[in-house]
């Protein structure tokens, strides 16, 4: 395993186990005389976050060794270990406690993960006085590498499935359910029909769970570096992605617009001079 974040953690993360939702208890048992006792309740059934706690924890594991790399190459090698081993502790505390979203049968479930990742990473470099730019760069870095390591013809692939009518049809299905706000830790928004001209799709957050979350959790202001990683992915995936604003920066809407093989101009660089005059998330 190379020391960083693997294919597997970064692009399929909370992809795979149990749905977060908890179903109400049953009713007790009817007495059939004044002996009989009540059955005993049964206990629903464990969330995502509980179900899949191994893999999760593994998977993070993974991260933290490519923070320790990332993070002795710019400190030093004992604050790098302490950083990374308090972040996994975090992490572990964190992780029952993360919004049920509806677990794998939501498409944004992997963006909640990754948001409590970098949540534990920011929470553990702020003990060493070390910035959230610092914690949002590391998590883009190690995101960058892992795009890196998708063989472009796979990762051209991923990205045309985004321009067909089946994943449109799957996107108004999701904004229409989101809607109606099931679970408040989620992300709402709309799905937008391309111009034909300057872009082919688009969808426009007006909630984001990963700035609920952060906020929350007291980190609010490592938000608008995480956002940065849907360059990375876009550019990955020759899907062409153009954002003027996000929710983490104060922008009333995070407005996505995806046209097939245009260059991706946005990355760290030219987002965050941005951020020098940051609004509240």
């Amino acid at each position: 395993m190379r020391q960083g974040v693997t294919r597997r953690m970064v692009l399929r993360a909370g992809l795979v186990g149990a749905c977060a939702c908890f179903l109400p208890w049953p009713a007790l048992a009817k007495n059939t005389g004044p002996q009989a006792a009540p059955a005993a309740p049964v206990a629903p059934p464990a969330g995502f976050y509980v179900t899949n706690r191994d893999r999760l924890l593994a998977d993070f594991k993974g991260v933290c060794a490519g923070a320790e790399t990332w993070l002795a190459a710019r400190t030093s090698g004992p604050t790098a270990k302490t950083v990374a081993a308090d972040a996994l502790r975090r992490y572990e505390t964190l992780l029952p406690g993360i919004p049920d979203i509806g677990g794998q049968s939501n498409r944004n479930q992997p963006f909640l993960t990754m948001a409590g990742w970098l949540t534990a990473l920011t929470q553990a470099m702020r003990e060493k006085s070390l910035p959230a730019k610092d914690a949002g760069r590391l998590l883009y870095d190690l995101y960058a590498a892992d795009w890196a390591a998708v063989p472009p013809q796979k990762a051209k692939a991923m990205g045309a499935s985004l321009f067909s009518p089946a994943y449109f049809a799957s996107l108004e299905d999701w904004a229409a359910t989101s809607q109606k706000r099931q679970h408040p830790g989620d992300w709402v928004g709309k799905a937008v029909p391309g111009d034909g001209k300057t872009f082919d799709l688009g969808y426009d957050y007006t909630e984001c769970g990963a700035v609920k979350y952060f906020k929350a959790q007291g980190v609010a202001e490592v938000a608008p570096y995480y956002c940065l990683n849907d360059f990375l992915a876009s550019r990955a995936q020759g899907t062409g992605l153009v954002r003027t604003g996000t929710i983490a920066q104060g922008a009333p809407v995070c407005d996505f617009r995806y046209k097939r093989d245009r260059p991706v101009t946005q990355n760290w660089d030219t987002e965050v001079p941005k951020f020098a005059a940051p609004k509240p998330a």
